[in-house]
């Protein structure tokens, strides 16, 4: 085929791809029902502050978790016992969000049962035995859904698109 064929081929599949997709539109109730399924996805990213101590043996752990229920300070007991580069900071990673560490830190570290000023169990991580103590949160809030609407609705609508294109592609190669 002749390179104007060609051209006029293209012009005329853009043509029908934009007819079709042209057409689609978002309701707001599908807005809505998407918001309601994806709403914790839709969440400002949550920021835990959080300290550490990091042991070789679980007994030296446990020995220091016993310290800290007796009232000992978390951040004098880190920059003592931690082997972790943050024991010179008393354990302080500072605001962090999940995935900076490993799955194990980041269940203990974000765990809903965590409270402000509190310390975890001891858990095992690649570095050895870890103490956990959460002493701040930010981040996390819901969004509204007037707060994400727009967004929601491109997204959708982009979808809806890229289907009718699949659609229409499918329909095609099968008549050829």
């Amino acid at each position: 085929t002749s390179a104007l064929e060609r051209t006029k081929m293209e012009l005329c599949v853009i043509k029908l791809l934009k007819d079709e997709t042209e057409k689609t539109d978002v309701t707001p109730k599908e807005v809505e029902d998407a918001y309601n399924t994806y709403k914790d996805q839709l969440k400002e990213p949550e920021e835990r502050n959080i300290r550490e101590i990091v042991v070789t043996s679980e007994q030296a752990a446990k020995d220091i978790l016993v310290q800290l229920l007796q009232g000992g300070d978390f951040a004098t007991l880190a920059k003592e016992r931690s082997r972790s580069s943050s024991a010179k900071d008393g354990g302080d990673l500072g605001f962090i969000s999940k995935g900076k560490k490993f799955a194990q830190f980041d269940a203990v570290a974000f765990s809903d049962t965590l409270e402000v000023g509190k310390t975890s169990n001891i858990f095992k991580g690649p570095d050895g035995y870890y103490i956990l103590k959460l002493e701040a949160k930010k981040g996390g809030k819901q969004r509204s859904l007037s707060e994400v609407y727009d967004d929601v609705k491109r997204l959708l609508l982009f979808l809806k698109r890229e289907q009718k294109i699949d659609d229409l592609l499918n329909k095609l190669s099968k008549t050829n």
